[in-house]
């Protein structure tokens, strides 16, 4: 059971005086260019014949969608079971968020696939029917439309999608990239918490499971963490995702273990360095909280005011006269 949203709401205004930062797993964002759309076919067809159908009604192509790539993966759910979670009847339709908040509820991460068409590709060849969004109208007069794709034939040059009332719909590829560009290319596979797909990055990971701790669903969002750690072993975000998690739960040691375990890995690591200062001060080790941001070069604007939060805390305690108390401050 989640806790309720007062709760989590107290959590996020308890952290934030704390000075804790909780975007710890977030990518930078960046405007980029589109990859060509010319695939590179694989040497055979790949088709995820298993993957089940059901017919799309008026409005519901998103529960539709969502529900096909669910119990592909062997979850009991339904369309109707899912619409009152996803379809926002004022928009007669499905938001993103909606369609992946869902997709959480039954503990899966939610990854974002790269926006060139081989990666879609390369989901299937490892068994991941992918949920994608089209624009079947124009940009400025859009009709969206949620799909799954399920195979890729490469004779015909053509995407295989579950689709509408069209079990098994055979999209020319040229078709298909131009109705996904029109839509972002937002393209999505499920996973399980301890099972990261192949060719997933640890930014997209990470920024799948994140939600999980605002949801308050901790132990899901470990569970994925670690996984990380495992798969990603020198970078220092999943042990700054990690520490989120400790802290929450009480676990300051083990918090500050994984945040000194971040700033070996990265050495500006701007988050882990203010939560790492923040365990520190509260501990009484003020001159060990001061080095960890006097070693910050740059600060992205984004994390500015909380460093200063930080800073001006210590400053304060630095003021009082205190002093580092503890024999293992570091």
């Amino acid at each position: 059971m989640t806790p309720d949203r007062d709760a989590r709401g107290r959590r996020t205004r308890t952290l934030r005086r704390s000075g804790w930062l909780l975007a710890a797993v977030l990518a930078s964002g960046g405007c980029a260019t589109r990859p060509p759309t010319q695939i590179d076919p694989p040497p055979a067809a790949v088709e995820l014949v298993d993957t089940p159908f059901f017919a799309q009604t008026a409005h519901h192509c998103g529960p539709a969608a969502l529900a096909t790539v669910l119990v592909a993966q062997g979850l009991d759910t339904t369309p109707e079971s899912l619409a009152p979670w996803v379809f926002v009847p004022g928009r007669e339709g499905s938001l993103q968020a909606e369609m992946l908040a869902a997709a959480r509820r039954f503990d899966r991460v939610p990854v974002r696939l790269g926006s060139d068409p081989q990666a879609l590709i390369g989901a299937l060849e490892r068994g991941h029917p992918v949920l994608v969004l089209q624009n079947l109208g124009l940009r400025r007069w859009p009709r969206w439309h949620y799909a799954v794709v399920i195979g890729y034939d490469p004779r015909e040059r053509a995407f295989i999608l579950r689709s509408g009332t069209t079990r098994r719909e055979v999209l020319a590829e040229r078709r298909f990239v131009a109705s996904w560009e029109r839509a972002d290319r937002w393209a999505v596979v499920l996973a399980e918490p301890d099972a990261i797909p192949t060719a997933t990055t640890v930014q997209d990971w990470l920024a799948g499971a994140a939600p999980f701790e605002s949801l308050g669903r901790l132990a899901v969002a470990e569970q994925a963490y670690r996984a990380a750690i495992t798969r990603w072993p020198q970078s220092a975000l999943p042990w700054q995702a990690i520490s989120n998690v400790d802290h929450a739960l009480g676990r300051t040691a083990a918090a500050e273990r994984a945040l000194r375990r971040a700033v070996e890995l990265d050495d500006q690591a701007v988050v882990a360095r203010n939560n790492l200062a923040n365990l520190l001060l509260a501990r009484g080790c003020v001159e060990a909280a001061q080095r960890q941001v006097d070693t910050l070069r740059q600060v992205p604007p984004r994390f500015a005011t909380a460093l200063e939060q930080t800073r001006e805390k210590i400053r304060l305690a630095a003021a009082s006269g205190a002093a580092d108390r503890a024999a293992d401050c570091g």
